[in-house]
């Protein structure tokens, strides 16, 4: 089941990403997956939903977003939606397409609230003024 390892590897990318970014409390993590990636959405949530509670993003909401293939012919330039990888174009037959989109697989957003400190001025800061 590689839907576990994947969303291990999504919670290790937002990890990584808090870290660059100064940290916050993960609110919402939007994943980006083509029809054609070859994830299970049903067991990819479930692993991932498994994973977060046992992570400091436990109550992250998840959105993922399908991305439907979309496939054009090197032949006659016909644009498709292929049903598998390997589809020939509908209109003149040939194999030579490609798959524009429809395997994607990213970590595409996060919502992420931070805690902003701020200190009011002092009176003699507002004395100077």
């Amino acid at each position: 089941m590689h839907e576990l390892s994947l969303a291990c590897s999504v919670v290790e990318l937002v990890e990584k990403e808090l870290a660059l970014h100064g940290g916050g409390s993960v609110r919402c993590i939007e994943i980006t997956i083509g029809d054609l990636s070859g994830v299970d959405n049903d067991a990819f949530l479930f692993s991932l939903n498994m994973v977060l509670e046992r992570s400091a993003f436990a109550g992250a909401r998840v959105m993922v977003d399908r991305v439907k293939p979309l496939a054009v012919c090197g032949v006659c330039g016909e644009s498709f939606s292929p049903v598998s990888l390997y589809a020939s174009c509908p209109k003149c037959g040939s194999y030579k397409t490609r798959l524009v989109s429809g395997q994607e697989f990213r970590l595409t957003s996060l919502i992420v609230e931070t805690c902003l400190l701020y200190t009011s001025p002092s009176p003699r800061d507002t004395e100077r003024s």
